[in-house]
């Protein structure tokens, strides 16, 4: 099974409507150094996967609850780095074995901060 086929089978896992792979480029006209392929996941968090011809797996998260991650990223207890975080948006670095356990990790996480914030 390609790569590209176990991430979507695991976006699919955690409930994830997800897109189609393209090819991206650093400039137009440029040849690709990746493919991304968009996700969601309910009302919690949606973003893309980012997978090098290198084989590196990059997934952008985009929380839908307003906050911070900068402030929480040594809650983050994740098998992947945390390569930046900064208002509602985070990069992490994994693999395709560790991606399901990551998301997995950080969509309950947001989960619970949902739960915990008070309803307007």
């Amino acid at each position: 099974m390609s790569e590209e086929n176990k991430i979507v089978e695991a976006l699919k896992k955690l409930g994830a409507t997800v897109g189609n792979w393209y090819e991206v480029s650093e400039r137009p006209g440029r040849p690709p150094f990746g493919k991304e392929v968009e996700y969601k996941i309910g009302d919690i968090m949606w973003g893309k996967v980012h997978l090098r011809l290198d084989g590196d797996l990059y997934v952008h998260i985009i929380s839908k609850i307003p906050f911070n991650w900068k402030d929480r990223v040594k809650d983050l207890k994740i098998k992947g780095s945390i390569e930046d975080a900064a208002g509602g948006l985070m990069w992490i670095k994994t693999t395709p074995e560790d991606m399901y356990s990551d998301l997995e990790f950080i969509r309950s996480y947001l989960e619970k901060i949902k739960n915990e914030s008070p309803k307007k």
